[in-house]
């Protein structure tokens, strides 16, 4: 079933620091999957993340954590962070806790997605100037 996708601030920040890597379109692609497909997009996780679900990017290398509201209608991504040493599971309870039991400030997918290609787009003007 479709959800809408959402990014809380520190999960933008994650998913442009990909950009700078040149590995956006993988994590891009995983995004809009979960979109279409939902919580079938994921792997459930346990221990402090019981109920949280993971999507595996890349050679196993990378992982996109997320929620679901309980009507399964919004999927809320949390980290998008490196597996290695399970930092990306630490980063999530870590934002988790600082939150208290405010809500996150989330943004639409779409919405990263312009915003990332406007700081791509910038960037590469950047690069012109200096030559």
């Amino acid at each position: 079933m479709p959800v809408r996708v959402e990014l809380i601030d520190e999960a933008v920040e994650d998913l442009a620091r990909y950009g700078e890597t040149g590995n956006l379109p993988l994590f891009l692609k995983k995004l809009l999957r979960l979109e279409e497909v939902g919580t079938d997009a994921g792997l459930p996780l346990g221990r402090g993340l019981t109920g949280w679900r993971k999507i595996v990017v890349g050679d196993r290398n990378w992982r996109i954590i997320f929620t679901t509201d309980p009507g399964e209608t919004v999927a809320t991504v949390w980290v998008v962070g490196d597996r290695n040493d399970a930092e990306c599971y630490e980063d999530a309870e870590r934002r988790v806790q600082a939150l208290g039991k405010a809500q996150p400030h989330a943004l639409s997918l779409a919405t990263v997605m312009f915003q990332l290609s406007q700081m791509q787009k910038t960037a590469k003007r950047t690069k012109r100037r200096r030559r």
